[in-house]
């Protein structure tokens, strides 16, 4: 705010500035504005937070899942013929030698007698072409709700690590119209939300026609 004054002996305008302070009213408007724009960035914010830490949380889950089924389609992936050396160093496929060459098997077993949903453990006979006669078995079961991965070397040395926790009805298959495909169904829950839950099924087909599943 200014006010204009004149100075009688120069008869010249002198413009004389006077400040005033703010009004009760304009600072309760000033707060009122000043809280809303808070509540909003407020709002805001956490609205930001809770979707992060949704999606923080489905994005663990989501690898969880991920990681058991990647382990289980490999295990199946790398499924080869079983090979031997003679005495003449000369190479063999299993059942070959003896005349007729019969294929490797994936056992299917079915421990719980219940034909119509498949078996609940998996063996797998891994054999490496680089080094014949190295055999190494792998066994994917559940075990106290969890889903378990147990290996054994030539030697019979055994090994078990948990490839999932939080697993149940796992369920594995052949296919009647293929005999080098297994079907793989499990469930696995969030380790934190019992409500997230995700119902995998999937099928994997062996790279090999001297490889089958089999049903025991």
């Amino acid at each position: 705010m200014f006010l204009l004054n004149y100075n009688c002996s120069s008869e010249r305008p002198v413009i004389v500035l006077k400040s005033r302070g703010f009004t009760i009213l304009e600072l309760i408007i000033g707060a009122g504005i000043a809280a809303l724009i808070g509540l909003v960035l407020m709002t805001v914010f956490r609205s930001n937070l809770i979707s992060w830490r949704w999606g923080q949380k489905h994005m663990e889950f989501n690898q969880k899942v991920q990681l058991a089924m990647k382990q289980v389609f490999t295990d199946i992936k790398n499924v080869n013929p079983v090979l031997s050396l003679d005495a003449n160093y000369n190479l063999w496929f299993a059942g070959e030698k003896g005349g007729d060459l019969l294929p490797n098997l994936v056992r299917i077993i079915n421990s719980d007698n219940d034909l119509n949903n498949g078996g609940e453990e998996l063996l797998l006979i891994q054999s490496g072409f680089s080094n014949p006669g190295e055999i190494t078995s792998i066994k994917l079961m559940l075990e106290n709700g969890a889903l378990i991965r147990e290996t054994t070397d030539k030697n019979g040395n055994r090994k078990r690590a948990v490839v999932s926790n939080k697993v149940n009805d796992l369920h594995f298959s052949r296919n009647s119209l293929d005999i080098n495909e297994v079907r793989v169904s499990m469930i696995i829950t969030d380790d934190n939300n019992p409500d997230l839950k995700e119902n995998l099924s999937f099928a994997v087909h062996l790279d090999t026609d001297l490889t089958c599943v089999l049903m025991q």
